[in-house]
């Protein structure tokens, strides 16, 4: 059953009433023709409930703007959408195409910090979030009384007599869901084990992100990054928010997180009062899938945002992991699956009940 205008319906209950369902929710694909995004390809969608969301197969398939009811949920950086034709890779220069948005894929085969790994110079975070999407694929169907509304592509990671991935990903909601699912497909298509760093970077932003926020996991334990995380009471006060501070240094903290028994674990961002009213979101997935959880608290002026980021690794760059025996591989000829669902939570319930989540994983 579709559930739309806070009651459930059969297809044709909808049918009956609606000559396209695109009145009410959809995908649209859409090209950007202004400024440093000339070009991206997008695919808007919208389910019915509030919940809107930009797909970008020209930016890996990634997520930029979300909305929920009008709110942003997400952070936009001062980069604005790019065009992977601005991509640099040296250094920190990722992040002159960082836009931010809901989700910025990082990897395939290194993410994190700049470094030397093995003679091969590796910037931040990562190529793969500034490939274009191939096989392009946006559907909308019934599937008996759920109206399924999917967009998928396939990116590619390769270097000529060197590594050879693709990253096949397929986002899936539906009409009238307050959520959406991402389904990845890691294939290493070669014949050697390439290392295996994805870094999903979710963004959240004001007002979503306030005085008022707070990080809600099932945290077994927290470590900070270095010394600039530890100082002024970071690991203690690491998933509480302020006011945006001037001169504000990142912090990033790393949390070990508890599993129900089917291995599946979450990480949610909740604020009590966004314009008066309740409002959160909860990232689920397979903690065997990502095994490692990072936390970027950022709350200076004009760059005020809170990453949530699970993943094959910690964002310690590729030399470091392989260092520390921490790097994963990815075997040849070997596919490696990755499911993320994201939902809003838009009651006082829903935020309680995903604090007693919490506390029953992980009791204090």
């Amino acid at each position: 059953m579709a559930h739309f205008l806070g009651k459930e319906w059969t297809r044709a209950e909808l049918r009956k009433r609606l000559s396209d369902v695109a009145a009410v929710a959809g995908a649209v694909p859409f090209a950007y023709v202004d400024g440093k995004a000339e070009g991206v390809r997008g695919v808007a969608v919208t389910t019915g409930s509030g919940l809107s969301f930009d797909v970008l197969p020209g930016r890996a398939m990634d997520i930029y703007g979300c909305r929920f009811k009008g709110i942003p949920l997400h952070f936009s950086s001062a980069t604005g959408m790019t065009s992977p034709a601005y991509y640099e890779e040296p250094g920190l220069r990722w992040l002159r195409t960082f836009f931010g948005g809901l989700l910025s894929t990082c990897g395939i085969t290194y993410s994190g910090a700049p470094c030397t790994d093995q003679g091969e110079v590796l910037g931040l975070h990562g190529r793969i979030g500034n490939a274009g999407a191939e096989n392009l694929r946006v559907s909308e169907e019934w599937d008996g009384d759920e109206y399924r509304i999917t967009v998928g592509g396939r990116m590619r990671e390769a270097l000529v007599m060197g590594e050879n991935l693709t990253l096949t990903r397929t986002v899936t909601t539906m009409l009238g869901a307050k959520s959406l699912r991402i389904d990845d497909r890691i294939e290493n298509l070669g014949f050697s084990p390439q290392p295996l760093q994805m870094l999903y970077h979710f963004n959240f932003g004001f007002p979503l992100l306030s005085e008022t926020s707070r990080v809600v996991a099932p945290v077994l334990s927290t470590a900070p990054r270095d010394e600039q995380a530890a100082a002024d009471n970071g690991i203690a006060e690491c998933r509480t928010f302020g006011a945006p501070v001037q001169g504000y240094k990142e912090k990033v903290f790393f949390h070990d997180v508890a599993t129900d028994g089917r291995g599946r674990t979450f990480v949610a961002l909740v604020n009590p009062s966004v314009g008066g009213r309740p409002l959160g979101v909860v990232l689920r997935y397979v903690k065997k899938e990502l095994p490692k959880l990072t936390e970027w608290k950022m709350i200076g002026t004009d760059c005020y945002v809170c990453g949530l980021e699970p993943g094959t690794a910690t964002p310690i760059g590729r030399a470091a992991a392989r260092g520390r025996g921490e790097l994963m591989t990815l075997a040849a000829q070997a596919v490696h699956h990755v499911e993320v669902n994201f939902e809003v939570l838009d009651s006082a319930e829903e935020l309680a009940a995903i604090e007693a989540e919490a506390k029953a994983l992980a009791p204090a």
